[in-house]
């Protein structure tokens, strides 16, 4: 019996990507001002490279991005969990709908509807096959 050769760190992460994509829902994690950790519960969407999460200004997952840029991204489906880090960046008004092409929402979020945009520069997974 021969096992199966092991995947590329490339075929990994295009997987990665691909459930990325493919899913809605995941908890970002944004640092607050005294350095813990602050998670929120969100729906996400993928837009090429990006991850964009619409909010609003007052929220305190965009008051930490200000702040500090570096966030992290969870999203799991069964056994299968894919975080993704990432520098954010803040996007308002014309900004924000230049990008979207329209205007952006912001949820449930109160203040200026924001964009918060990050595209990944780290991977980590488990359970890619399932």
């Amino acid at each position: 019996m021969t096992t199966p050769p092991r995947k590329t760190y490339e075929e990994r992460k295009a997987q990665a990507d691909e459930f990325l994509a493919n899913h809605r829902l995941g908890i970002l994690a944004t640092g607050r001002r005294d350095g813990t950790p602050q998670q929120s519960i969100l729906s996400y969407q993928v837009r090429g490279e990006d991850i964009v999460i619409a909010s609003g200004s007052d929220a305190a997952k965009v008051k930490n991005v200000r702040r500090l840029p570096g966030v992290s991204l969870a999203v799991s489906d069964g056994p299968t969990c894919v975080v993704v880090y990432g520098d954010a960046r803040l996007l308002t008004g014309a900004g924000a709908e230049a990008y979207l092409g329209e205007k952006p929402g912001s949820g449930r979020q109160t203040g200026e509807p924001t964009l918060i945009v990050f595209a990944p520069h780290t991977y980590r997974w488990s359970r890619l096959d399932g």
